[in-house]
């Protein structure tokens, strides 16, 4: 199990933390056919299929098998039709019709104000808000009154890349991280202020994500020696002298757990954590330490 740090269990017991949720976190969804949503390379893997000249389907696939997922984002972007994209983009993450699993459950628990995702789908966010009555308000980075989310008190799913709602709109390759940071810059002003007042959980997310680079290292260099932010990560999914790099230039502190059973000890972890943070809020109350 994890040993989760106290001042993280503080931290959302206070409602002053960030959960970050990526694609991991969605792999412990299943629909009635056993299947699992797809990650990242898996999902490129599949859309490469579709690119009908082969020189071509395999210059996504040699992209892939280097790592260098934005440029394979990139092409396949490049050599399918939008419309053949956007459909393919609404079969595996709409019609698969996944369903949440009890990690969902424990992460809504942790009743956290802010919840982020670079993910499509909208598993997590439906579950919550059947959770929590339907007071979730969800939004994407391209919303005109995104900021208002910020200053309410509401609880807020926050879409990073953007939702099956709105496929156009998706951030996929790498001129569409380019495109969102010119066009919503102030998005981008929004993650920022909340990396300076948050603790960020990172849950299920690979650091390959661009954004998450750069928004983590500009705070690492800009505020040196500040309390870091937490990775939650599998053991061994990162060599250590990588996590280590990462740890110091990101201002991470990684949390480590087995990945073994479809990575049961998360969500047994987060159950606890749950059950940490409730203590933490009673706490609280008694003290009337708020």
């Amino acid at each position: 199990m994890i040993d989760w740090p106290q001042d993280l269990v503080d931290d959302i017991a206070r409602r002053r933390s960030v959960l970050f949720l990526g694609a991991g976190i969605s792999k412990n969804a299943v629909n009635d056919a056993g299947e699992r949503p797809k990650d990242w390379t898996e999902y490129l893997r599949h859309a490469a299929q579709h690119v009908a000249d082969s020189t071509k389907c395999n210059e996504i696939v040699g992209c892939i098998d280097a790592n260098d997922l934005l440029t394979a984002c990139e092409l396949v972007r490049k050599h399918l039709r939008n419309d053949v994209f956007k459909r393919i983009l609404l079969e595996e993450f709409v019609e698969k019709r996944f369903s949440h699993a009890e990690i969902h459950d424990h992460i809504s628990a942790l009743d956290s104000r802010f919840v982020l995702t670079t993910n499509f789908e909208k598993i997590y966010e439906n579950r919550a808000n059947h959770i929590q009555q339907n007071t979730v308000i969800v939004k994407s980075y391209h919303d005109a009154d995104v900021a208002d989310a910020f200053r309410r008190t509401q609880r807020v799913v926050l879409k990073v890349h953007g939702s099956v709602d709105s496929p156009e709109n998706a951030i996929f390759s790498r001129s569409d991280y380019a495109r969102a940071r010119t066009k919503y810059g102030h998005f981008y002003q929004l993650l920022e202020a909340l990396f300076l007042t948050h603790t960020f959980v990172f849950l299920g997310v690979s650091m390959r994500d661009p954004d998450i680079q750069l928004l983590l290292e500009n705070y690492a260099y800009r505020f040196g020696g500040t309390r870091p932010h937490f990775m939650v990560m599998s053991r061994g999914s990162v060599a250590p002298a990588v996590l280590e790099i990462m740890e110091t230039s990101m201002n991470l502190h990684a949390v480590l757990y087995d990945s073994a059973n479809h990575h049961k000890e998360l969500a047994d972890s987060l159950k606890e954590l749950r059950m940490l943070v409730d203590a933490a809020r009673l706490d609280i109350v008694n003290r009337q330490d708020w």
